[in-house]
């Protein structure tokens, strides 16, 4: 019995390492131009990662020396926890070629809950300057970051000449995040590494409970807080791929928050986050 002791082990280290390697879902490549301006037409559609505990849908690709990122939110009430809340976007490598672990926080906002967005149809196309993303945005002073190469700790939206971000909004009025990464803000060598596993984590922090009245919607205030940071991971799962790749959270699409029971509600209050690893491509 002894001798099948070892070979046993074996046979599940590879099992494991099967089974890890298949949590590992490539990047695009940058096919054509993206413009780092919160509008998501320069991006390949659909895009092909959605996790269902933030409502987040997005993508990844890279070409050799930047790394972009583009995240909407097609739940309203979703979206409004991502924007009042606060949430954290943070970039792992352990690799044999480059360690880093890099972040950025954004700040939690004063938004104003009883808009006429509430009574919308959810497919509805809307006026490009919606009130409540236009505000959102003007609260956007800067972002936290950390572990970048340049050692910056505060960004401002729209700079070009580095770590890049803007916010807009879709056609039906949806948020949209697009970043860009200069490699060498990532890896030591500041060159490609097409084969170093990087994981996203994103954690979209819980919404406060405001006081109950009469008008507040549920306990939907002005205002969200944070829970526990940014930056700590909840879920294993990883962002559900649209189109081959990891496969993590059920598929709940477009304007998911009409009808929303009391339970989906209640979801909001808690902190929501998930990871997705993924490689570098080539041309």
């Amino acid at each position: 019995m002894k001798k099948f002791i070892f070979p046993f082990f074996i046979f599940i280290a590879l099992i494991s390492e099967v089974m890890a390697q298949s949590d590992v879902s490539p990047a695009r490549w940058k096919s054509k131009d993206i413009i780092i301006d919160g509008v998501a037409n320069d991006w390949v559609k659909p895009l092909n990662f959605y996790d269902d505990q933030t409502g987040l849908n997005f993508a990844i690709c890279n070409d050799q020396r930047t790394l972009y990122f583009i995240f909407t939110c097609p739940d309203e009430m979703k979206m409004r926890r991502v924007m009042s809340a606060g949430w954290t976007l943070q970039l792992i490598s352990k690799g044999k070629q480059s360690k880093f672990k890099a972040s950025l926080l954004f700040p939690l906002t004063k938004i104003n809950w009883m808009g006429d967005r509430r009574d919308r149809d959810p497919l509805e196309k809307k006026i490009v300057a919606d009130p409540l993303i236009t505000t959102y945005k003007s609260q956007i002073t800067s972002i936290e970051a950390k572990g970048f190469g340049s050692n910056q700790h505060e960004l401002m939206l729209n700079d070009r000449n580095g770590i890049n971000i803007a916010i807009g909004a879709d056609s039906l009025q949806h948020i949209v995040y697009e970043m860009a990464f200069p490699l060498k803000e990532l890896f030591t060598s500041g060159e490609f590494q097409p084969n170093e596993v990087v994981t996203l984590n994103i954690t979209v922090n819980a919404m406060e409970r405001a006081p109950m009245d009469s008008g507040a919607a549920e306990g939907f205030g002005e205002r969200g807080g944070r829970s526990g940071g940014g930056g700590s991971i909840g879920r294993s799962g990883g962002g559900r791929s649209m189109g081959g790749g990891r496969s993590g959270g059920g598929m709940s699409r477009g304007g998911g928050s009409r009808g929303m029971g009391s339970g989906q509600r209640s979801g909001l209050f808690e902190k929501a986050s998930f990871k997705q690893k993924f490689t570098l491509v080539r041309n």
